[in-house]
């Protein structure tokens, strides 16, 4: 089974690719709203951004989309925006490939670092594969799936926070 490898999200490949593609769109595209429902995947549906990080020179930010599609099952897209450049300024280049036509169903949960991640299962256009997520809200903390796995296949630790996602909206 092929494994989500973009919610790791930024390598220096990724970074690459991305800047040396036609340039087109910007990080200022409009954020998905939020939603207020009790739902299980309701805390993780809106927008999603990186910090700005550095790799060879240049530098780039995540962004993730969900929109709800059920009271346990979202959709989306993970885009990522390119710079030349060290801070994450002027002329973007948009690289929409690294997570297209993304589904995610959730599965239950586990505790992880002290707290109790919600389990996914996921497909996009890149793969299939077993997925972490926690959020206290304003931060979005993933899964690492490079590292171990528990019984399950869901892994058992969070990505370091480089990889954390705060809320945009």
């Amino acid at each position: 089974m092929k494994r989500i490898r973009a919610l790791s999200l930024i390598g220096a490949a990724l970074a690459t690719a991305a800047l040396l593609t036609a340039c087109g769109g910007g990080d200022d595209d409009p954020s998905v709203a939020g939603d207020s429902s009790g739902d299980v995947v309701a805390k993780y549906i809106g927008t999603w951004e990186s910090d700005c990080f550095e790799e060879g020179g240049a530098s780039g930010r995540v962004r993730a989309d969900f929109t709800k599609t059920s009271a346990t099952s979202f959709s989306g897209n993970v885009v990522l925006y390119g710079y030349i450049g060290s801070s994450c300024s002027g002329p973007s280049v948009k690289d929409e490939k690294v997570l297209t036509n993304l589904s995610m169903n959730h599965a239950g949960t586990k505790a992880i670092a002290g707290v109790t991640a919600d389990k996914f299962n996921g497909a996009s256009d890149q793969g299939n594969g077993k997925l972490v997520m926690y959020t206290d809200g304003t931060t979005l903390q993933l899964g690492d799936i490079d590292a171990g796995k528990d019984a399950e296949g869901y892994p058992n630790s969070f990505y370091e926070s480089r990889y954390t996602l705060k809320r945009r909206n």
